[in-house]
């Protein structure tokens, strides 16, 4: 009998044939703007593990890398895992209510975590299982030359070891809808991220891979492009010996919300500092990201809309009548956690300029350098002793006109920041209390 084949979506995202920014446009218009309605009675789709395949258990707590000079290729996989541990592992019990949650070093939207973690060395390819912190060996080839081969601009040296970054479709869209493809898009930005900021402090030289065909790198993973995509690839050099900062271990979401208190501009000024400097991967946005403050409580800024100047790290008063508590929608949770907050920075970006080159995929590419950026503040933030919360629950119409930027312009992700109310949520960290910053 013949079946007639499945019309695709004409607005769905990642959109089953190019277009040429087309299907991301109509994406955005219909989905992408406004967080749509959440069905809290529905569950993420659970995390993905390979039944039958080898496990390789890690020690916890874990093992950081240790100096270059480990012959085994085994003992150069059991040293990574310090840096799977804090990349997307359990690091924290969180008390939340009457409930008890494993805290990840990372946040997520609606704590789906949708991102997957694969690593490929020398000792093969595996998938982490951050709740039981070990490998899944998926092979035991030295599949790293394969892998780089896919990448538009692969590195100049052969890398030690190589993370994948992916992204499992449906593992928020029972919760949000389609909406939940760009939180996904921002999710692994913020898991590449941390992988980046992990690598650098361990003289890695990381680079972040976004200008590859998915479907192929996909298929090296053995991956089902209909339900797992590969969002980013992080190629390093062997990292040395390094002892995680406190900004990495104190990092988490202010879900306590915020004290009404001021903060200094000198701090806003060098958490925004470190949210700006240069990302190291594969291409340069047409048009950066670039980054606006709306201020409430910051001792030595009027409280209204400035914007950062990439040139100098001014702040550059745009309009005195904008407050946090406005760029969310009335009577939601993001109101009263902007109204609390000393300020929110919007990370803004421009989806028209990367069409030409990028095709629809630019829209992923752009949401995940929105993700670097923002857990980048959230490091910033927390080096500071301030807590930061990341938030796409913007009225993002709103926030556009508050901004007054060029019509293509638009806002990618808010970060509120502020002091965390109390002593924050109770938590206890599993990798010890971290020291000063």
């Amino acid at each position: 009998m013949r079946t007639t084949p499945a019309v695709p979506v004409p607005d769905a995202y990642p959109p089953p044939v190019e277009t040429g920014g087309a299907a991301a446009r109509r994406y955005h218009a219909r989905h992408g703007s406004v967080l749509p309605a959440i069905d809290p009675a529905a569950g993420s789709a659970a995390p993905k593990h390979h039944p039958g395949t080898p496990v390789l258990p890690l020690p916890f707590p874990p093992a950081f890398p240790a100096a270059p000079g480990d012959e085994e290729p085994t003992a150069a996989v059991e040293g990574l895992g310090g840096l799977l541990a804090l990349l997307n592992g359990v690091t924290r019990v969180d008390w939340t209510g009457a409930a008890v949650a494993a805290g990840r070093p990372v946040p997520s939207g609606g704590g789906s975590y949708p991102g997957e973690v694969y690593l490929a060395t020398a000792a093969g390819l595996c998938h982490y299982l951050p709740s039981a912190h070990a490998l899944e060996l998926l092979s035991p080839a030295d599949l790293r030359a394969d892998l780089v081969r896919t990448l538009d601009r692969p590195p100049l040296d052969h890398p030690e070891s190589i993370l994948l970054i992916t992204s499992r479709l449906d593992a928020n869209l029972a919760r949000y809808g389609p909406f939940g493809h760009r939180l996904q898009a921002l999710d692994t930005g913020v898991l590449t991220g941390q992988a980046l900021s992990l690598l650098e402090s361990a003289g890695a030289a990381p680079v972040a891979h976004a200008l590859f065909p998915d479907e192929e790198l996909g298929r090296l993973l053995g991956l089902d492009p209909a339900a797992e995509r590969v969002h980013a690839v992080v190629t390093a050099q062997a990292p040395g010996a390094f002892t995680p900062s406190a900004p990495l271990l104190r990092r988490r979401t202010a879900r306590s919300g915020f004290e009404p208190v001021p903060m200094a501009l000198p701090v806003l000024l060098s958490v925004l500092e470190g949210a700006a400097a240069p990302i190291p991967m594969d291409h340069a946005a047409p048009v950066d990201c670039a980054l606006y403050v709306v201020a409430h409580r910051v001792t030595g800024l009027e409280p209204g809309c400035h914007r950062r100047d990439g040139r100098t790290g001014q702040l550059i008063p745009v309009t005195g009548d904008a407050t946090p508590r406005g760029l969310f929608p009335p009577n939601g949770p993001g109101e009263l956690a902007g109204f609390e907050a000393a300020c929110a920075v919007l990370v803004t970006g421009d989806y028209e300029s990367g069409y030409p080159g990028h095709g629809d995929r630019w829209y992923r590419r752009l949401n995940l350098r929105a993700g670097v950026i923002g857990q980048r503040i959230g490091l910033a933030a927390a080096a500071a002793g301030l807590g930061a919360g990341l938030r796409c629950d913007v009225d993002t119409p709103a926030a556009d006109a508050v901004l007054g930027t060029h019509p293509h312009r638009t806002t990618l992700l808010a970060v509120l920041l502020g002091q965390e109310r109390g002593s924050g949520t109770p938590s206890f960290p599993l990798l010890g209390a971290p020291g000063p910053p």
